[in-house]
């Protein structure tokens, strides 16, 4: 299509000069002598205009016209049409007699195709003319295609803005609103064609925001950004106003872009939760492991004893980790990591164990490394931070590393390997720093051997190997740690029990079976049970001499305000005690007392055994 003209016609030279002649005198005499007439303005049109009277005479001509027709200089004014340029003929001819406009008539020339435009020129209900307005075919179809090829990008355009989850805004140079997508309806909770065409002046009068960037960027003539609260959908808007200039470097339009904050201030508010609640754990747990090494010192006077703790002392003031802890249960193990901890350079950040043995399979995972909310079911609805996490720049014991299911070893050694983890149901891989200590009262290569435990996690585990003896093989520790768990237990129920030397000298012939922890029960249940308080009579009475009755059960002399959870607990320590002579492990001992596992591992610690 081509546009279409005004047509004109020139009845006399006279009446132009007349028209000029006034507008002359009507200028300021200062003014630029110029006159512009109609034929001047058709002279410079783009496209080819003719002008012929009611008999196909040539009134007018333009330039334009000469050129694309190869006319040259010739002047065909006061020609006939129909004689000089007989290709027009039928649609002049046509235009006078049906007297209405013809549009997008074609011919074809030596070497164009033209596409015209007829209009027929009226005076005072006759026809008195026709004007042709005509261009080349191939120009109008390259122009097409330049306007379907913008329609294209302009649908583009639309689509990719309509996409966008980000709210996009659209204003002119003066702050006029050109465009709003439907994401930027949704967050402010508005209609586009109730603010498409206003100005943003006239939005905030109308107190339908209480600020818009746009305005920020029209003062200062470059990106601004803000945090916009929508009241009417109570969300949170990070505002960014960018303006976008013309070829003279002034502004045309302000494109805003709308990022909805409202997630990521609750993920903010939910992490500074997390955080709270981490620093609060730390500080719970670097408290419990202070508290514990002063109530739990290493007290040793045997030389095999000792060369262990100057190897532990070494290995804390370098920062060791990967450290196996072997030794049979009670034996110290747990305290002898806090040891290490303590004394070493990460000893102002926690201390976090856990008992491999003690929690369901099932649970382990999301206990050692976390998991996200909703990564099973019956998942906190935040998540969960794992003890990995907790223990970041401080030490994690893993107790009883030995019983620790073949899958979850996988996901261990990979840890151990690159310092990195995923949460239980998460995509993003977290990073923890942390010494890692194990221990185990089982025999690991056996273990290997029988496809029970990884090698490689072995070898990964055990940089540094410190193997605790039992008991019964330093029993120059006896005579101290009695004296020191006397006192502890005294203090502790404010008793003032005491045993003799002699009594002391019987013990060291025990060969205590639960190791440490068993002496320790032993003497807290002598200051809480007995009636006497030299403790001789209660620790040694027993038909063997070699081997006190201590793990035995008998009712008390007296029943009279017998104390009956004293007394079910030395009944399930018997138990026990029965069970383990029987079993070999915890699983066979749950199996054996028909209880679970877990459970069987929290009474042994509980008993000291």
């Amino acid at each position: 299509m081509i546009p279409e003209v005004r047509p004109l016609f020139f009845h006399s030279t006279r009446r132009k000069l007349s028209r000029n002649k006034r507008y002359e005198q009507a200028k300021p005499m200062n003014s630029l002598p110029q006159i512009i007439n109609e034929k001047e303005i058709i002279e410079h049109f783009s496209s080819g205009i003719i002008a012929t009277d009611a008999d196909g005479i040539i009134t007018h001509i333009n330039r334009r016209c000469k050129e694309k027709l190869n006319i040259g200089g010739n002047d065909l004014t006061g020609k006939s049409i129909f004689q000089v340029l007989p290709l027009f003929q039928p649609i002049v001819k046509a235009c006078l007699k049906q007297g209405v406009s013809l549009t997008n008539q074609t011919i074809k020339t030596n070497h164009d195709q033209l596409v015209i435009h007829a209009n027929p020129i009226r005076h005072r209900q006759s026809i008195i003319g026709v004007v042709l307005n005509f261009q080349i075919a191939e120009t109008l179809e390259i122009f097409a295609r330049k306007s379907a090829s913008y329609k294209k990008l302009n649908r583009q355009l639309e689509t990719i803005i309509g996409a966008s989850s980000d709210g996009i805004w659209v204003c002119d140079s003066r702050g006029n609103v050109v465009t709003i997508n439907g994401a930027s309806e949704k967050l402010n909770g508005i209609k586009a064609e109730d603010v498409i065409g206003k100005n943003v002046a006239e939005l905030l009068e109308n107190k339908n925001f209480d600020q818009l960037v746009t305005t920020k960027v029209l003062a200062s003539g470059s990106q601004e950004t803000i945090v916009q609260q929508i009241k009417k959908t109570n969300r949170v808007l990070l505002c960014t106003g960018t303006p976008a200039r013309d070829e003279n470097g002034d502004i045309a339009l302000i494109v805003v872009n709308e990022r909805d904050m409202t997630e990521l201030e609750n993920l903010r508010d939910q992490f500074e939760q997390h955080k709270k609640l981490t620093e609060k754990f730390k500080e719970e747990l670097s408290e419990q492991t202070r508290r514990e090494l002063q109530d739990n010192a290493i007290i040793t006077e045997s030389t095999l004893m000792k060369q262990i703790l100057v190897k532990s002392l070494k290995l804390a003031h370098i920062g060791a980790s990967n450290i196996l802890i072997l030794g049979a249960s009670g034996t110290g193990k747990g305290l002898l990591a806090k040891s290490i901890h303590q004394n070493s350079i990460r000893r102002n950040n926690p201390f976090v164990e856990i008992n491999c043995a003690a929690i369901p399979e099932n649970l382990l995972e999301a206990e050692l490394f976390g998991f996200e909310k909703g990564a099973f079911s019956g998942a906190a609805e935040i998540g969960k931070v794992g003890l990995f996490e907790l223990a970041q720049g401080g030490t994690l014991f893993l107790d009883e590393i030995g019983d620790m299911p073949l899958n979850l070893q996988t996901k261990l050694l990979k840890y151990l390997d690159d310092k990195k983890f995923r949460r239980l149901g998460g995509t993003k891989s977290i990073h923890v720093e942390c010494a890692t200590i194990s221990a185990t009262n089982r025999d690991l290569p056996e273990l290997v051997e029988q496809n029970l435990f990884r090698e490689d996690l072995y070898y990964r585990l055990s940089s540094f190997k410190l193997e605790i003896p039992s008991l019964c093989e330093r029993k120059d520790d006896i005579p101290g740690l009695v004296r020191f768990y006397l006192q502890k237990y005294n203090k502790k129920y404010n008793r003032s029990k005491w045993i003799s030397h002699n009594a002391v000298k019987q013990l060291t012939n025990y060969s205590f079976p639960g190791n440490v922890r068993e002496l320790k029960n032993i003497i807290e249940n002598g200051v809480v049970l007995s009636e006497d308080d030299n403790l001789d009579s209660y620790l040694t009475s027993t038909e063997d001499s070699k081997d006190p009755q201590l793990p035995s059960f008998n009712l008390p002399q007296s029943l009279h305000n017998i104390d009956l959870p004293a007394t079910l607990d030395q009944v399930e320590r018997q138990l026990l005690l029965t069970a383990r002579k029987h079993c070999k492990t915890t699983r066979e001992m749950s199996a054996f007392l028909n209880i679970n596992q877990s459970t069987v591992v929290r009474k042994l610690q509980k008993h000291g055994l």
